[in-house]
């Protein structure tokens, strides 16, 4: 993130955008392998569950990614530089240690 920002500074007066897309879950056979660990280890008896905890209920789609990525690219975003987008369904916004306390 550091980095972009600072060659979206250096590099924007010369009309380089510099932007950062950082991603969370994606469904993919490896990243959907990988959260199967920390299911487990949580004691969730499957992916499902883990999604309860993201505020949309479901990791991103591949597709949701690159279409970000595409928006950045476009003529429609020729203003955004210097930009960190998430795409994590709204994982960054939870605080896992107090959704225990959220009610049922």
């Amino acid at each position: 993130i550091g980095p972009a920002r600072s060659m979206a500074r250096d590099f924007g007066p010369r009309g380089v955008r510099v932007n950062t897309v950082c991603p969370g879950w994606v469904t993919t056979p490896l990243a959907d392998e990988e959260m199967d660990q920390p299911a487990e280890l949580h004691g969730l008896a499957d992916r499902d569950a883990a999604y309860a905890l993201v505020p949309l209920r479901r990791p991103a789609d591949p597709q949701e990614v690159a279409s970000v990525v595409a928006f950045l690219a476009s003529s429609h975003a020729s203003a955004v530089t210097g930009a960190l987008l998430t795409v994590d369904s709204g994982a960054t916004a939870v605080d896992l240690p107090t959704t225990a306390f959220d009610p049922p």
